[in-house]
């Protein structure tokens, strides 16, 4: 799997380059989907080869520029557990000055857990999506069989305290598969 790391202001976004169309995890924050297209031409990619959009939790860093890509061409893939967070994001930018677009509800791929690993198949993708709350509520993380995971926020295991189940549930979730690599939203 070609995987391109196309990220910007701190934060990791990633493209995997499928056979079924490319995928992106996360996406900026409102206004700079300048800085994202600089980024991926600089990759030699361009946008409009962006086939989906997967985020792994709906914080502005993570999904403040996903209704721009979806009125791109983009289709935003969205897991059972997350529709109900978008409403927050929102409303967080409602007071804000920021250029955010609001998240159209009806033209997203809704996608249950148990049926990843089939989508993600069709797009030449070996892996499933998981829930990962630790982070956020509706945290997910992309598990590639070949043992890569793209996780978000989720908190390095080795510095979660003992009293967050959540987030430590989660790890165990992800480390049931071989993971070899992990992709983070932070960090390298």
């Amino acid at each position: 799997m070609n995987i391109v790391s196309v990220g910007y202001d701190s934060t990791n976004y990633y493209i995997l380059d499928a056979q079924g169309g490319k995928l992106l995890v996360d996406c900026g924050w409102p206004g700079t989907l300048p800085k994202l297209t600089a980024e991926v031409k600089r990759k030699g990619m361009a946008l409009k080869e962006i086939k989906y959009l997967l985020v792994t939790h709906f914080h502005p860093d993570h999904a403040g520029i996903a209704q721009d890509l979806k009125n791109l061409g983009v289709k935003l893939i969205l897991l059972e557990t997350q529709p109900a967070y978008i409403p927050q994001l929102t409303q967080l930018f409602k007071s804000k000055k920021r250029p955010y677009l609001e998240i159209k509800m009806h033209d997203n791929l809704l996608l249950r857990f148990e049926d990843s690993r089939a989508f993600l198949h069709k797009l030449g993708i070996c892996g499933e999506i998981l829930s990962t709350p630790g982070h956020s509520d509706d945290s997910i993380s992309l598990i590639l069989d070949e043992g890569l995971a793209f996780t978000g926020d989720l908190p390095p295991r080795f510095i979660i305290s003992e009293d967050n189940h959540l987030a430590l549930e989660s790890w165990d979730k992800i480390y049931q598969h071989r993971i070899t690599r992990i992709f983070p939203a932070h960090g390298s």
